[in-house]
């Protein structure tokens, strides 16, 4: 019997995942993507960890895998070893793999599962301990006063909040809440991928269900939406913000702080434990989404990354085949994005 044992599954057996490495995440990722959402697992010294990953087909019978947008690493207690790290290299070659990138889950520290060697810290991510809570106004007696500022400027210019499962939720109000989203991105001249499409919104509905949840801020006057966002509720006692967007002018009457700790107070009443809220944009911490981010968090996480090359020689004449218009790149594939 050999020491380490891979294989393709369908399903994690036995294991309770976070959402973002379940089949129906994995699997609306990987059609956005143009991927194929592929489970490896792996078998060694009595226990068994599962890795999720998208592959993308890079033609000439090469391919590369990475994490889904999200986070993703492995799903199981195993740590795994140097001389283990070798054998998913010689399996992933195998299998016409020539590298994966893994975007570790801060919420489960799974970056400890891999060697040190093998992990890089890319930025800093943020989450909070939810609690109970007999009402809003008692939950805002518990949060610093500059916070609970915010959040009462924003309840004094009449906004509230509301949450819908998307499961509940018409296809409509989705649209709208993309509409709002896309502009934003636009207007911060985001990179291509991260504007997604409006089918993909409609997917979060489709495939992800009650399992995302939307809330949402809207003038009163007009019914426009000021402010959205997606929340992503995990079997695992976590829920996690996921995707969000603003208007200019809600921004300045604080409705995302009152989103927010509309949120925190909503899911904690839920029965939820934690709330990641991911991170911002810099690893310094300087930039706006950071900042806004750390206020409401109790505890900061490490956010990690890692690069792993499964075959060294195709890898290499696979980057050398065409002009790479972003060589700094490590995926292939984003490499030659245009």
């Amino acid at each position: 019997m050999a020491d380490v044992e891979f294989s393709w599954a369908s399903e994690m057996a036995g294991v309770v995942a976070p959402v973002y490495m379940g089949h129906a995440y994995q699997s609306m990722l990987a059609e956005n993507d143009s991927s194929e959402a592929r489970l490896l697992k792996c078998m060694t010294r009595g226990e068994t960890v599962y890795l999720p990953m998208l592959v993308k087909d890079l033609g000439d019978g090469c391919k590369e895998a990475y994490s889904a947008y999200g986070y993703g690493g492995l799903v199981g207690a195993l740590t795994l070893t140097d001389t283990d790290i070798e054998h998913v290299r010689h399996y992933l070659a195998a299998e016409s793999i020539v590298a994966l990138f893994i975007r570790h889950s801060p919420f489960l520290a799974n970056q400890h599962r891999w060697p040190t060697s093998l992990t890089e810290l890319n930025r800093y991510t943020y989450a909070t301990t939810l609690q109970l809570s007999d009402s809003f106004d008692a939950y805002l007696k518990g949060i610093p006063q500059k916070l609970r500022w915010s959040v009462n400027y924003a309840r004094r210019a009449g906004l509230q909040v509301t949450f819908r499962p998307l499961s509940e939720c018409p296809k409509d109000r989705i649209r709208t809440f993309y509409q709002l989203y896309s502009g934003l991105m636009h207007q911060k001249q985001t990179s291509g991928y991260y504007l997604f499409s409006e089918n993909f919104f409609i997917e979060h509905g489709c495939v992800l269900s009650a399992h995302c949840e939307l809330a949402e801020i809207f003038d009163k006057e007009t019914g426009n939406l000021l402010a959205g966002a997606f929340f992503l509720i995990d079997k695992t006692g976590w829920v996690h913000y996921h995707l969000s967007a603003a208007t200019p002018g809600a921004m300045k009457l604080q409705a995302m702080e009152l989103l927010m700790a509309s949120a925190l107070q909503r899911y904690g009443n839920s029965g939820y434990r934690n709330m990641h809220l991911g991170g911002g944009h810099a690893l310094d911490e300087s930039d706006g989404l950071s900042r806004f981010k750390s206020k409401f968090s109790t505890e900061r996480l490490d956010f990690c990354c890692t690069k792993l090359v499964c075959d060294e020689s195709r890898y290499q004449s696979e980057r050398a085949k065409m002009p790479l218009k972003n060589p700094a790149y490590f995926l292939i594939s984003d490499a030659r994005e245009q």
